[in-house]
């Protein structure tokens, strides 16, 4: 894959990254199911949803490769590739740290275990499987700015920010998310009755019945007047639950991959991954504090039940994919 970075500074001195990478490269890079022509409209726009939550994840790797060569190459490169500097790293930080005025406001909630604070920048389509744009509408796009994980230590994200929408999505993974009105977060617990469904949902234990759920969740489901499904259009003021299932999986990975002569870019490989993930059964409640201008999103979370996750186990001449 051919990577090109740079970096240029705008407005009041932030530091914006430009990322651009060859399009054959990228999409061979992509799962199997990513490089299939979606079956209709609706496949088509979550479909983009997963393109570009792998593209983000790849950015990120390939900055970090990149600064890392940069610095322990001897002989300069071909194409000189910049590194961050310390000042580079605050300023991108600053983007993505809360207003203190919002943690000051929320600060009981914040002294409670399980919760936290943080911003969401709208994707807004920025990031194509050519580029990362950092003009007009895209000014204050920050790669990896438009995901986040409500499970500590988990390598994929619980939640993304994509044209408008929260959508709730991470890979392996059985998400539900549903907008349950004004309510505050400090005395919320997982036996409210706007959490009925949500905790009453059993995950199915076998592959065949989790992709049934996928496919139901993904055309809603209505129940004791409240609308759940993948993803919800962000409101300031409005509380949201969100039901994370990341399942583990029961597979012996190393035997099948000795067997299919499995090789980077195999399905398997993303599976392999998941052993450093945290693979949990997770119940949070969210609420949108701020909304600015530009569309940006604080979020402060908590969360209220965790369960050990459910085992899914693939059959020994079935493809191991993802349950879309």
């Amino acid at each position: 894959m051919r990577l090109h970075v740079a970096l240029k500074s705008v407005g009041l001195g932030i530091v914006l990254l430009l990322i651009t990478v060859d399009v054959a490269a990228q999409l061979q890079s992509l799962p199997p199911d990513l490089r299939r022509t979606p079956r209709n409209a609706d496949e088509a726009a979550y479909r983009q949803i997963q393109i570009q939550r792998a593209m983000e994840a790849r950015q990120r790797m390939a900055m970090r490769q990149a600064e890392t060569e940069a610095r322990q190459s001897v002989q300069p490169p071909h194409e000189k590739l910049p590194t961050l500097t310390e000042a580079d790293r605050k300023r991108i930080k600053a983007l993505l740290t809360p207003n203190p005025d919002d943690i000051f406001a929320n600060q009981e909630l914040l002294k409670q275990p399980g919760t936290g604070i943080f911003r969401l920048f709208p994707n807004s389509n920025c990031e194509s499987r050519m580029e990362v744009r950092v003009d007009g509408p895209c000014a204050n796009h920050v790669p990896g700015g438009s995901s986040y994980s409500f499970r500590p230590g988990a390598i994929t994200p619980d939640i993304h920010f994509n044209d408008g929408w929260l959508i709730g999505d991470s890979f392996f993974s059985q998400i539900i998310v549903a907008r349950i009105g004004d309510v505050p977060l400090v005395g919320l617990e997982a036996s409210a009755s706007q959490l009925r469904f949500l905790t009453s949902f059993e995950p199915a234990s076998e592959i065949p019945g989790a992709r049934q759920q996928f496919a139901t969740i993904m055309k809603g489901i209505d129940a004791d007047g409240v609308k759940y499904s993948k993803g919800s259009q962000p409101e300031l003021g409005a509380t949201y639950a969100m039901r994370i299932v990341a399942y583990r999986n029961g597979n012996n990975l190393e035997r099948r991959m000795a067997r299919e002569g499995v090789g980077p870019d195999h399905p398997v490989m993303m599976f392999k991954k998941l052993e450093e993930d945290n693979r949990v059964d997770l119940l949070v409640a969210f609420r949108i504090v701020r909304r600015e201008e530009d569309g940006n999103l604080t979020i402060v979370w908590k969360e209220l039940e965790r369960k050990k996750s459910p085992v899914l186990r693939f059959a020994q001449d079935e493809e191991m994919t993802d349950l879309k």
